[in-house]
């Protein structure tokens, strides 16, 4: 499975000797975030149908994704964490209550969606702010396979590769190395790596959506 860079924020991912990405130990894989998932829900009391009917999530694939079975996309996950009230970086950040939160390079923590070919780097201990920012990598042909939406609104910046923005119905814009975008996001917006290579892009949303 690719895995993400740990390293400086703007530097290219560091290559293993067979050309793929070095691993980065702190990558949250499908199954420890399928445990955490149903750890959280059976801390609420609830069951998988009682998610399933708040969020519009098969009981199903709800349980194959609580054992590791099954990936799930952005758009679900997001689904998920606002329907109890947590965010994703609780889910794989440790708490951190010193008044300044530091986050060195080889502590960060990324959450990896496989089937999207996604990885977010998470920049802060939690969830717990005003705004959260994050860096996206997505390999070459990856994207999220359904647009998103939510409060607030959101800023991109982009690092390495191109990206294509979709915003609500307007046409797709293509965003380079160096370039900026911000939008409203509780209009539907998608991202797809559009280049050759990895793309990487930083992203700061307010309130946190992740």
């Amino acid at each position: 499975m690719t895995t993400v860079d740990s390293k400086a924020d703007d530097a290219p991912a560091e290559k293993a000797s067979d050309g793929a990405p070095a691993v980065d130990a702190r990558e949250s894989s499908t199954s420890e975030l399928g445990s955490r998932l149903r750890e959280l829900r059976r801390s609420r009391g609830v069951s998988l149908a009682d998610v399933a009917d708040g969020t519009g999530i098969s009981p199903s694939f709800l349980s194959m994704v609580e054992q590791g079975k099954s990936d799930i996309t952005i758009s679900r996950l997001m689904r998920l964490v606002h329907w109890f009230g947590v965010s994703v970086a609780d889910l794989v950040q440790e708490p951190n209550t010193s008044p300044v939160q530091v986050v060195r390079a080889d502590r960060r923590r990324s959450l990896r969606l496989a089937d999207e070919r996604i990885s977010i780097q998470m920049l802060t201990p939690d969830g717990h702010h005003a705004m959260m920012p994050v860096i996206n990598v997505y390999d070459e042909g990856g994207g999220m396979a359904d647009p998103t939406r939510h409060d607030g609104e959101e800023f991109v910046h982009v690092l390495e590769g191109s990206v294509e923005l979709t915003v609500g119905g307007g046409e797709p814009i293509v965003l380079e190395a160096g370039d900026s975008a911000y939008y409203r996001s509780d209009v539907p917006h998608s991202f797809r790596n559009v280049g050759a290579g990895v793309a990487r892009f930083f992203g700061v949303t307010t309130p946190p959506n992740l």
